[in-house]
């Protein structure tokens, strides 16, 4: 099977991770095009990342050459009137008994006094654990070095051929896409053809993508950057993604090794772009910086997979970057795709029923991830601006269905809990990070929730574990 993956951003080069793995690939064509630049800005994972990709990569060559850091999970500043950590959760802290009681938690007690309290008092000192088994993690790294190294790693395989191209025309047959054309009307032929273009005119007017906004849902449609150097290190190369509240929206600190990412995701019907980077270089304290701005529309595509191709990354769509959702569901859509070509190799006269099943599958993850980022903006205290007003008030049918089934039948039914954990929908995070913001809700159980201990470990700062990967 020859596969043919458009665009050179980080999705397209985690696909092609990915999908030469399977034997039965013969040959991966990946067109990229040098006259449009890759945005580059996403640096922060997920543990989705770490068991799905980083498991095909060599660790050390991977810490080393994209400037990756540690990440515990999102450091949430100002979104209540305690900070937190909403961190990686172990198996304990999801047995259901322990995750329903935090809806009875006092609101005079920090979340961490009962969950977390070993690492959120070690990552206040900068420090990591020793032992990545007994404390999870993911990892923040440079976009545009991490980009490079996988395009590096994926040309030393003979399978794999790069070529630089800008794509103007797709050719469709009733079955799929026959070919598409490059800009010197060359034709690429392959046997599946998989969209990593990234957010641009190519998706609607080329490859006849058509799309659901959830702009009248996730306000944020614009963010800031600037990459800002270090003043004191070991102070501010923090193991975890900070995330601050703004005025009309948020602020992500995300260190690397050699330097700290930063930026503001906003929403410029609140707040306009030149008002936006004046307040985010006064909250850094250096008037010297010129920030760059990005466009995002939160959207989601109405079918990622059709009967020879698929969207991948932000041609697919994008929510916003909070708790880096980005990353995450492009590999969730390509893990679907891996299963889908393994049935289309054997002709399995399933395919097509599993290629629906799974479009409703990303399309209800797609919600999920959008109904938990919304559920951070509608349960923070602040109510200052007309940003965080106008969240509070959004109407938005997916979520009130995924809040009743979280905080109404989750909480009163061990069964449905467990059935539907196992299908991903990812409970115990909107739970905790409900209890996080001090806000009780009805459980089944009455209890007040009881310490959860995390095990012992050693710890290091992170600059000195860092360290290790180059000694």
């Amino acid at each position: 099977m020859n596969i043919c993956i458009i665009g050179t951003g980080a999705s397209g080069w985690i696909a092609c991770t990915m999908l030469k793995k399977l034997k039965f690939i013969k040959k991966i064509t990946i067109i990229g095009s040098s006259k449009i630049p890759t945005i580059g800005v996403g640096e922060s994972t997920t543990l989705n990342f770490v068991y799905s990709v980083l498991d095909n990569l060599e660790l050390n060559k991977f810490v080393q050459e994209t400037d990756a850091t540690i990440k515990y999970g999102v450091y949430y500043k100002n979104w209540s009137k305690r900070d937190f950590l909403y961190y990686f959760t172990h198996e304990i802290d999801e047995k259901w008994e322990n995750v329903i009681s935090l809806g009875n938690k006092d609101k005079n007690t920090h979340i961490h006094d009962l969950r977390g309290n070993k690492l959120w008092n070690f990552i206040q000192k900068n420090h990591v654990s020793l032992d990545g088994q007994k404390y999870n993690h993911a990892w923040h790294f440079d976009a545009g070095k991490f980009i490079n190294f996988l395009k590096k790693i994926n040309l030393e395989d003979d399978r794999v051929n790069f070529i630089d191209d800008t794509i103007i025309d797709c050719k469709f047959i009733e079955d799929g896409v026959e070919y598409i054309v490059g800009e010197t009307n060359k034709k690429y032929i392959a046997d599946y053809f998989v969209n990593c273009c990234g957010e641009n005119f190519l998706n609607e007017k080329v490859f006849k993508e058509k799309y659901v906004s959830l702009s009248p849902y996730l306000l944020t449609n614009k963010a800031i950057g600037y990459p800002l150097k270090y003043t004191n290190k070991r102070d501010q190369f923090h193991p975890y993604t900070v995330s601050k509240t703004m005025n009309c929206g948020w602020r992500w600190i995300t260190p690397t090794q050699s330097r700290i990412g930063t930026g503001y995701v906003f929403s410029d019907n609140h707040i306009s772009v030149d008002e936006a980077i004046n307040e985010f270089i006064e909250d850094i304290g250096d008037k010297t910086i010129e920030p760059f701005v990005v466009n995002f529309n939160p959207r989601y595509n109405k079918r990622t997979f059709k009967p020879n191709s698929c969207t991948v990354g932000m041609a697919n769509g994008f929510l916003e970057p909070l708790d880096a959702p980005g990353l995450s569901l492009s590999i969730d859509g390509i893990k679907f795709l891996t299963y889908l070509l393994k049935l289309k190799n054997k002709n399995d006269s399933n395919y097509f029923t599993v290629l629906e099943k799974l479009n409703n599958n990303l399309i209800f993850t797609q919600k999920l991830w959008a109904s938990f980022i919304l559920h951070q903006y509608k349960t923070s205290w602040r109510d200052d601006t007309q940003f965080w007003i106008d969240h509070k008030n959004v109407n938005c049918y997916f979520y009130e269905k995924t809040l009743d089934i979280s905080f109404r039948r989750f909480s009163f039914d061990k069964k449905f809990y467990n059935t539907l954990y196992n299908l991903s929908l990812d409970t115990p995070s909107i739970f905790f990070s409900t209890a996080a913001k001090d806000i009780q809700w009805n459980s089944k159980i009455k209890e007040i929730p009881i310490a959860v201990k995390l095990p012992d470990t050693e710890t290091i700062h992170h600059l000195d574990y860092i360290q290790r990967f180059y000694d």
